[in-house]
């Protein structure tokens, strides 16, 4: 079934001026076939020309007028205004000319059957039958000139919400201004229209009254139309401005612009929508920013994934380039049973290197645990006087041999004890065995590494502090990425992963990391560590502590 806007399509103004005569054409055709039956109904054999028969001529023009006008399209998109007018007036002119030759020829036919006394001629009646095709083209002309105003004023409408909300207003006021004016001609006239409507009544007397209540309608809605149009248009005037301010806004939304926010006036569903808005485009904008930030977090991934490919390969490449090396030339020095003289020496090598890439692989096995949440951590109190001085004892003469870097450690405690620490003892020698060896290689021979801890009420604070280069303000931020080296470091002087270990390990294990340091001077980290009767405290109080709630007494830098 098809829906009133279909329906409108296909029967009105939807065919061709052509078109439109060859129907108008044929519906006159079809009238003048039943002029014969306008005999009976006079109830006598003659027909009086001017009466039924100006009757019928007067149908005759309305009903080719109503068809010609309503059938026939309104301008297309490719033709102008006055391309378009110059088409009606060519129209009209052929309408004129058909409406005065039916006029003549009907005129003709009557007075051929006067001679019959089928008709009766009274004087004036051509001058009448003239008159009524006269009015048929100036009533075609005006309608097609009303129904191009209409049809722009439904397309102003349906674009501007303003002109929507008028028409609406208008609707009620013309509605009503015809039935006030039928009442005021009723009134005036004083017409009762069971004896207008008679037989005895000719129809121009009727289309007489018609006319005049239409004339008297035109003039109340041409004195009411215009005070209307001016109130409506000030009274949706605030409502349009708040939604058009919507509209504008949404379009600059859509743009991109996701700071665009609108201003809330009222308390309707208009100033609800507007809250509405906001809300959305402070959501919308959150939104993008999360996911820039995201893009640039995946950004960043990938640029540390293709930086750690590179690291990799070059960090694998060169321990196994060395151990082929020398097992190449092992094996070709090798004479009989007796080894060759290097043996020994190269093995020695071959062993540093092995340990080298096994370190490396460990390193990139504890960051990948880490980073999937499956670090195995084994906390437990522990003595870190004991721990400090026995990785100090350890790193302290090769570190001097190999860099003449001396390595001391420095334990502070109120107590005649140093109190124990919630941690897993072995990530925590990892730990500062990343921080030394970071430290021997950034520090110059003469230098000294400090290992320092002190501990207060709730927590143990650990210091690794160097005479070395120090790190520049612009790198402290992203020593902690993996395979990150500081931009005046030395290709080689590192894999780029002992920091990243430190910052997992730590917070794997409830503490913190942080860093100072000064270029030309040195540096100084900072972890802190649970104390191991805090730790049970908070956890018994069901408090756990964060990174944010450590907070550190930093010692100062050598």
């Amino acid at each position: 079934m098809m829906n009133k806007q279909a329906w409108r399509q296909t029967l009105l103004m939807h065919v061709t001026v052509g078109r439109a005569l060859l129907e108008m054409l044929i519906i006159q055709s079809a009238m003048a076939l039943i002029l014969p039956a306008i005999s009976p109904l006079t109830g006598s054999r003659s027909i009086p020309i001017n009466g039924y028969g100006i009757q019928f001529f007067t149908l005759y023009c309305l009903f080719s007028v109503l068809c010609l006008a309503f059938r026939w399209r309104l301008r297309p998109a490719q033709r102008t205004v006055w391309q378009q007018l110059l088409t009606e007036i060519e129209v009209t002119g052929v309408l004129s000319f058909e409406l005065f030759f039916s006029a003549w020829f009907f005129l003709w036919l009557f007075h051929q059957l006067d001679f019959l006394s089928l008709v009766s001629v009274s004087e004036g009646s051509q001058i009448g039958f003239f008159a009524v095709t006269l009015l048929g083209c100036i009533g075609f002309f005006s309608l097609r000139i009303v129904l191009h105003a209409l049809a722009f004023w439904d397309r102003l409408r349906l674009k501007r919400l303003r002109w929507e909300v008028t028409h609406s207003h208008l609707m009620v006021v013309v509605i009503g201004s015809g039935i006030i004016s039928a009442v005021i001609v009723l009134i005036l006239l004083a017409v009762d229209f069971s004896t207008l409507f008679t037989d005895t009544r000719p129809l121009y007397l009727i289309i007489s009254f018609l006319f005049a209540m239409f004339m008297c309608t035109v003039f109340t809605i041409a004195c009411v139309l215009p005070p209307s149009i001016l109130s409506s248009y000030i009274f949706t005037r605030r409502i349009t401005r708040r939604i058009e301010q919507l509209a504008r806004a949404t379009s600059m939304l859509r743009s991109g612009d996701y700071s665009i926010r609108v201003n809330i006036e009222g308390e309707d569903e208009i100033a609800h929508l507007q809250a509405d808005f906001n809300a959305m485009a402070s959501a919308l904008e959150r939104t993008m920013r999360e996911l820039k930030e995201e893009r640039d977090n995946v950004q960043t991934l990938l640029n540390a994934r293709r930086e750690l490919i590179a690291s990799v390969s070059h960090e694998l490449r060169t321990p196994v380039a060395t151990v082929r090396s020398y097992l190449e030339s092992s094996l070709a020095n090798w004479q009989q049973d007796q080894p060759p003289a290097t043996l020994k020496q190269d093995m020695q090598t071959i062993e540093q290197q092995t340990i080298r890439l096994q370190s490396l692989i460990n390193d990139l096995f504890t960051l990948a645990r880490a980073e999937v949440g499956r670090l195995e951590m084994r906390c437990q109190p522990t003595n870190i006087e004991l721990l400090v001085t026995r990785v100090v004892e350890t790193i302290a003469p090769v570190a001097w041999r190999g860099s003449r870097v001396e390595v001391v450690a420095e334990v502070e405690s109120s107590s005649p004890s140093f109190p124990y620490a919630l941690v897993d003892g072995d990530r925590l020698e990892q730990i500062l065995h990343n921080l030394i060896h970071n430290g021997v290689r950034h520090t110059s021979p003469g230098g000294i590494i400090a290992v320092a801890a002190q501990a207060d009420e709730r927590q143990i604070i650990l210091q690794v502090k160097d005479t070395g280069e120090g790190i520049a303000s612009d790198d402290l931020a992203r020593i902690w990425d993996r395979f990150y080296r500081a931009s005046h470091a030395q290709y080689g002087s590192g894999t780029g992963l002992g920091l990243a270990i430190v910052k997992e390990l730590s917070e794997a294990m409830g503490g913190s990391v942080a860093v100072e340091s000064v270029l030309g001077q040195g540096s100084c980290f900072t972890i802190c560590i649970p104390r191991a009767q805090a730790a049970t405290e908070s956890i018994a109080d069901g408090v756990f502590m964060s990174t944010q709630d450590i907070k550190t007494r930093p010692l100062p830098i050598l």
